[in-house]
Parts: structure tokens; C-alpha cells; sequence
């Protein structure tokens, strides 16, 4: 069964804004925040070292690579 019954008008809140003291400490905050903000000094980036190309071999491949399951079994029908 559902709380609000077809007689019943629905009851919303009425929408209020914050008080006039609340808006005005929000508005301070802020203020506070961006003039902080602008007096941050930016940090400059560092640049990464550039990787060096590394070049392998055929067996140092065929060595790392890891051998897949089943790639032992010999099966022959």
C-alpha cells in the first residue's frame, strides 16, 4: 500500500535560500580561497629523461617470454 493516498494533496517544502549570514560567510570563504590561490607561485615542470631505445635479440626474446600453458604437451591423435 502506498503512503500518499489519491485524497491527499502532496506537501513539498518551500525551496528558501541560505540566511543572509550564511551566504555572506560562504562569499568571505571563497574570497579568502581564490585570493590564496592566486598567490600560489606555479611550479615550473620537470622534464623526464628520455628513454633509451634498448634492442634484444632473437634468444633474449624467446627467454623472456613466458611459455604458455599447454605449449609442453605433445598430442598426437
Amino acid at each position: 500500500m502506498t503512503a500518499i493516498g489519491p485524497g491527499f494533496a502532496p506537501v513539498i517544502p518551500a525551496q528558501t535560500g541560505a540566511a543572509p549570514g550564511a551566504r555572506a560567510a560562504q562569499a568571505a570563504f571563497f574570497r579568502t580561497a581564490m585570493a590564496a590561490a592566486q598567490t600560489i607561485q606555479p611550479i615550473a615542470p620537470v622534464a623526464a629523461p628520455a628513454p633509451q631505445a634498448r634492442t634484444t635479440s632473437a634468444e633474449e626474446t624467446e627467454a623472456a617470454r613466458p611459455t604458455r600453458p599447454g605449449a609442453l604437451l605433445d598430442i598426437r591423435v
